[in-house]
């Protein structure tokens, strides 16, 4: 006679609280790594204005001061952006150089 076996090893639990215990800690490790932008970084008014700029689909043309000299930022429709290199945008794609 064959007896089912019913609930879980004392193993069993342990292992998976170790699981989790690990994905938890990896998870965290990894958000704490995301750093907010700046509210002074010149970078988020072009990125306001690229979101603008497909919306609207117009284009934008920024000039913000970086290091106390103007910087000059166009942004089209299409996501494209033309800026100075003050801001590390590439010019096809729309996106931060120092962007992950």
């Amino acid at each position: 006679m064959i007896k089912s076996r019913r609930g879980a090893t004392l193993v069993e639990l342990l292992v998976t609280l170790v699981v989790l215990s690990v994905i938890t800690a990896v998870t965290t490790l990894g958000i704490r790594r995301i750093q907010q932008p700046r509210s002074d970084d010149p970078n988020n008014a072009v990125s306001e204005s690229l979101k603008v700029a497909i919306t609207e689909s117009r284009t934008i043309t920024v000039v913000i001061p970086v290091g106390g000299t103007p910087a000059v930022a166009t942004v089209f429709p299409d996501g494209g952006v033309i800026a100075d290199t003050a801001f590390h945008f590439d010019r096809f794609t729309g996106r931060r150089f120092d962007a992950r």
